[in-house]
């Protein structure tokens, strides 16, 4: 399976739905301290979360989930690529995103 992967134009295209999803809830990537406080969301929101958040009515609440579901499968596919020895790297919203999510 790993012989048809294609983890630069995965990564991309998650990239893409980050950056509509932050668009549709009005975040500015650029904002250092918004990406740090999306972050520490984002560690602590879990299944019961997910969940909740799909029940609502909330349109925020289902993007900002969308958001993070997002964020995890992009963790998994650069850890996918790595393990695989491939170089992939995230653009300009990943690395503004995902640097805190490592914090």
């Amino acid at each position: 399976m790993s012989q048809i992967e294609d983890h630069k134009t995965e990564t991309s295209l998650i990239e893409k739905e980050l950056m509509r999803k932050m668009l549709a809830l009005g975040l500015d990537w650029h904002d250092d301290a918004t990406m740090k406080k999306l972050a520490s969301e984002c560690k602590v929101f879990g299944p019961e979360q997910a969940q909740a958040a799909f029940a609502s009515n909330e349109a925020a609440a289902k993007t900002k989930a969308e958001l993070f579901v997002l964020a995890s499968l992009m963790m998994k596919t650069m850890a996918n690529a790595a393990n695989e020895s491939r170089e992939v790297h995230g653009g300009e919203v990943w690395k503004a995103f995902g640097k805190h999510l490592y914090e």
